[in-house]
């Protein structure tokens, strides 16, 4: 793709993007989570502590000890999430127009231009999941450690961006299939708590694989990566799969 036509299409994103309040607000909320969260979760913790109910008893869990469900959570599922859901709705919106047939005819092959699609909110998702668990600050890891499980996240953007716009036929189903996805978010919520070995069960789910990369960094495995590498490749497939199969809805 030639860096004129890149340059018209990204303008052209932009453009779609502010000029729908709602797409604003969902591409920028896991920076603003990241931001809030950074005040939110100490205050949170002395709150629980001063009123006791974490810890209830002596011995007990405390608040501080979920900092890195929420890192992962927020961090690497939501920062990966929401660029997802953005650029499914910018191309749900060139379903309903019926700009994706007239791509068809335009210049820019249409398989070409669905890369472009899916490769885009890689792209977003990757500079969210390395900046949003820096501006949470808690239950660091190295930064060679952060890269990886930055690239595992991002692969659940493209993969959101397509599910979306391959089985909703309109931003109606779409905003359902968002919270469906906010739904299954909740697998990694679950499987914190939960001990080994039933905690790999929620790796059915590829995106818990990359929070369970990162807690077993944060745990100093040498073979933290491993569970990401995994999680990553299962989605990367499952997008394989499906990009040959979205030209054929949208005709």
């Amino acid at each position: 793709m030639r860096r004129r036509v890149l340059g018209a299409l990204l303008r052209n994103d932009v453009r779609l993007l502010f000029r729908d309040p709602l797409l604003v607000v969902l591409f920028v909320i896991a920076l603003v989570l990241g931001l809030a969260s950074r005040a939110a979760l100490p205050a949170i913790d002395e709150g629980l502590r001063a009123s006791g109910v974490m810890p209830s008893e002596p011995g007990g869990m405390i608040f501080r000890e979920t900092f890195p469900l929420w890192v992962a959570f927020i961090g690497y599922w939501q920062a990966a999430l929401m660029p997802g859901v953005v650029f499914a709705f910018l191309l749900l919106g060139e379903k309903e127009d019926r700009t994706l047939t007239a791509m068809r005819v335009m210049p820019v092959p249409f398989r070409r231009y669905l890369l472009y699609r899916v490769g885009l909110p890689f792209v977003v998702a990757l500079v969210f999941a390395l900046v949003v668990p820096l501006l949470i600050g808690f239950a660091p890891i190295r930064w060679w450690q952060h890269v990886p499980l930055a690239f595992g996240a991002a692969t659940t953007a493209p993969l959101a961006t397509l599910l979306c716009a391959r089985f909703a036929n309109d931003k109606v189903q779409g905003l359902a299939f968002t919270k469906l996805s906010g739904v299954a978010g909740l697998t990694i919520i679950v499987g914190f708590f939960l001990d080994e070995p039933w905690q790999w069960g929620m790796g059915l789910f590829p995106p818990f694989l990359i929070a369970k990369s990162y807690w077993m960094a944060l745990d100093g495995h040498a073979l933290f990566v491993l569970p990401a590498v995994v999680g990553a490749s299962v989605q990367i497939a499952l997008l394989a799969m499906l990009l040959p199969r979205f030209e054929p809805a949208t005709s």
